[in-house]
């Protein structure tokens, strides 16, 4: 893993920058995009709104009274999905080892290829400025031996910059930053930080792993390795198969209860999202499948504008999947959700569709799972009994 070269490509505030692509006349005026799920919560929000007090997950009628002035417009799944291709395909020819993270967020192995593509500074800076005369979209670029920095290269120096930091000077050159240049940290972790004085990644770096367990919990050692500009993660080549989280359940009695059936989803949302949660990453898109009782299948995918990583807002899209698939009065006699497109936490958490408070729950319930069994927290509703 030494001597690795790594791209980063981050485009800040994406689905605002999808929105200025489609309009040009928004360059300059506070705009937000608002949630696919709910029309009501704004999930981007560009820097002019910014300044005027509007925040992602605020409500619209909120930010409207804040911001008079602020355009809301809906997302653009077609225009993220076009640029979504154009940008893999402009990454994916500098190197196989290219891959996904996230809206606007690219990683690029460039490890070895100085011979085919020249000086990997030269091809970021000439990558950056190619985004910009194709699509009109400002990014910030990377550089650096290992994920983890190159992403936090593209945070000193966005919206828009070039930033490539020396091979063997990752811990130097993170040191003297805030604690939150360091992706996928949750804000409970970083006002926990904040309130024992911890307020530099230098900071951290001072800390035993062992004192810092007494604070973060389990998380503790793999933040003091990030504070330490260490991560060994690869850049998953576009061949090898993206990670999925499955699982199914066949009932030994088929039913159509719509109680047991809502029942036994929500049980599957649990365990789909409490194995995604311990692999620190969220899920893009979902496929929602059953059997009926007399072999017939079907099934129903959608791919999710935001990717979820909690218990409440999966099950909220895996239901209206199951709504539409649902649709016979023969009895089912099995049922499964698939959960693809996982993504790691790099680019910004907070355009996960999951709100602060139901991650906050959700760290509860596992922690209350993990020392009292799996069945300590289940669905809501009440079987129905024959």
């Amino acid at each position: 893993m030494d001597n690795r070269t790594i791209l980063h490509i981050n485009i800040v505030n994406y689905f605002i920058a999808i929105a200025r692509m489609r309009e040009p006349g928004l360059d300059g005026y506070p705009v937000a995009v608002r949630a696919s799920g709910s029309r009501r919560v704004l999930m981007d929000v560009s820097k002019e709104a910014q300044d005027a007090g509007v925040t992602r997950g605020m409500i619209v009628e909120t930010a409207k009274r804040m911001c008079p002035d602020l355009v809301v417009t809906d997302p653009d799944p077609c225009g993220c999905e076009k640029t979504d291709n154009y940008l893999l395909q402009k990454a994916s020819s500098l190197s196989p080892l290219t891959e996904m993270a996230g809206p606007g967020h690219l990683f690029v192995d460039l490890t070895g290829t100085r011979r085919l593509n020249g000086a990997a500074v030269d091809v970021a800076d000439s990558v950056r400025k190619s985004i910009l005369d194709d699509t009109r979209i400002v990014c910030a670029v990377g550089l650096a031996a290992n994920r983890l920095v190159s992403k936090v290269a593209t945070r000193v120096v966005k919206p828009g910059g070039l930033c490539s930091v020396i091979n063997g000077c990752e811990k130097e050159f993170i040191s003297p930053l805030p604690v939150q240049f360091l992706p996928g940290i949750e804000k409970r972790i970083l006002t926990q930080l904040q309130q024992f004085n911890l307020h530099l990644i230098r900071d951290l770096n001072e800390i035993s792993v062992k004192t810092l367990a007494s604070v973060l919990g389990t998380s503790a050692n793999d933040i003091s390795r990030s504070a330490h500009g260490i991560d060994d993660t690869p850049v998953r080549d576009l061949v090898t198969p993206a990670p999925a989280v499955d699982e199914s359940v066949t009932f030994g009695d088929k039913t159509n209860d719509d109680t047991i059936i809502a029942g036994n989803m929500f049980s599957l949302v649990s365990r789909a999202c409490a194995r995604i949660r311990k692999m620190g990453l969220a899920t893009g898109a979902i496929t929602v499948s059953i059997t009926y009782a007399d072999g017939a299948r079907s099934s129903r995918s959608v791919k999710l504008m935001t990717p979820v990583r909690c218990d409440l807002t999966l099950f909220e899209h895996c239901s209206l999947l199951l709504s539409k698939i649902l649709v016979r009065r023969v009895r089912v006699a099995a049922m499964s959700i698939l959960c693809t497109e996982l993504m790691f936490p790099y680019g910004q958490l907070d355009l996960f569709s999951d709100s602060e408070k139901e991650e906050n729950l959700m760290n509860a319930i596992d922690s209350i799972r993990s020392n009292f069994g799996t069945d300590a927290i289940r669905f809501w509703g009440r079987e129905k009994t024959a």
